[in-house]
């Protein structure tokens, strides 16, 4: 940060910021300041309840991700030239230590076209498999109580009614916490399934308690990855480990990340989807509209303030998206999938007899004047400030 966001660093906020995030760096606390979120400009915005979602492009390409658009096909090295002045080496670094991991300017000309890329092969079939292995000890000493046991599903009245409802669920941001498939209870509570092949998802900071997940999400080719494209300060809000269980592993309705994790100005969330198992057709692989990125956001997941009823409505509705739009993206085990946090995604449900277990997570580049909404469901804490990616 500069100067000027030094001297102000421990100043008040401006109520227009929206909210004060910590972010917690080598073991601080740091408030960043109302310098360094650009609230004092007239350019920051803030959504009230009464206003229009926005269904213009709010910045359909904003910066890091829309250079290319702007100026054209730029080499690695100018892309960290421009925004990370005096660091221009970093990419030649990021080719010299994991290669690999780092995007080409045809991968990243691809990702901005279409809000999503694909790379295979990003992790080794022996990192997938200790990262497996934990998620079935956390499963075997599962210990959820019966006035927990919250089903998991992404139909807006269902989504309202369970988990937007719920304490064990709006409180489980900086949490490992347990969600599960419809209809795996009976109506006691008690378990119609095995409990292993119940959990929909674990959520929502394996990245934070969970060793095995930290050391993947930190890892030298996740940072290196991330910095090929062009953030500067990311921060990692939450975490999940998805199931899929086969023959009725829930459908995904068709959405976009920012819904339920919105910053001003937009284009500040990408999501990590990484395979642990092979994704196809036949078990639920993610389908996507390429370049449904550009077009706003249609609506957002509110949470009320505390102790209010409900705790959750949605502001606007999610258009009738036509399914001749979109595209299966098949993955091969250890494969990451880049998700920009408008780009409009969705998974079948899993009728096949082999589950499709993915480790997604999701970043926000906290540089360059990013405010997290306060109204959004999940929220930094005490106990748990984002913690920075690059570490």
């Amino acid at each position: 940060m500069g100067t000027s966001s030094q001297k102000s660093m421990f100043q008040p906020i401006s109520p227009l910021c929206g909210l004060h995030i910590p972010i917690c760096a080598m073991g601080i606390s740091v408030l960043l300041s109302e310098d360094a979120w650009g609230c004092s400009t007239q350019e920051s915005t803030v959504l009230q309840r009464d206003q229009p979602l926005r269904s213009e492009p709010a910045l359909p390409l904003p910066p890091p991700w829309g250079l290319l658009a702007d100026s054209g096909l730029h080499s690695l090295k100018n892309l960290f030239h421009t925004f990370s002045p005096g660091v221009s080496t970093l990419s030649q670094q990021c080719l010299a230590v994991v290669p690999m991991a780092c995007l080409s300017p045809s991968q990243l000309k691809k990702f901005q076209e279409d809000g999503f890329l694909l790379l295979e092969g990003f992790l080794t079939a022996e990192e997938c498999v200790a990262m497996q292995e934990r998620i079935g000890e956390i499963v075997a000493e599962m210990d959820v109580p019966l006035h927990c046991r919250t089903e998991f599903s992404t139909q807006e009245d269902e989504q309202l009614r369970t988990q937007g409802n719920t304490d064990y669920f709006l409180s489980s941001g900086d949490k490992v916490r347990f969600f599960f498939e419809k209809g795996v209870f009976d109506k006691k509570g008690n378990f119609l399934v095995p409990p292993e092949k119940s959990v929909n998802k674990i959520g929502h900071a394996l990245h934070a308690h969970e060793p095995v997940f930290r050391s993947v999400t930190h890892s030298p080719k996740v940072q290196a990855l991330i910095r090929s494209l062009g953030l500067q300060l990311p921060v990692v809000v939450q975490s999940m480990y998805i199931f899929k269980q086969p023959h009725f592993g829930g459908e995904v309705f068709p959405h976009q990340d920012a819904t339920f994790l919105y910053t001003e100005p937009l284009g500040r969330v990408l999501g990590v989807w990484i395979a642990m198992e092979d994704a196809t057709l036949e078990n639920g692989c993610l389908w996507f509209i390429p370049g449904s990125h550009t077009s706003g956001v249609s609506r957002r997941m509110i949470r009320a303030p505390a102790g209010s009823s409900p705790a959750t409505s949605f502001l606007g509705s999610e258009p009738a998206w036509d399914n001749n739009l979109f595209v299966p993206l098949p993955v091969r085990r250890g494969g990451l999938v880049l998700i920009h946090g408008q780009v409009v995604h969705k998974s079948e449900q899993n009728l096949s007899d082999r589950s499709r277990q993915a480790y997604t997570f999701h970043l926000m580049e906290a540089a360059a004047g990013t405010v997290w909404s306060p109204e959004n469901w999940l929220q930094p804490t005490t106990e748990l400030p984002f913690p920075p990616l690059y570490i």
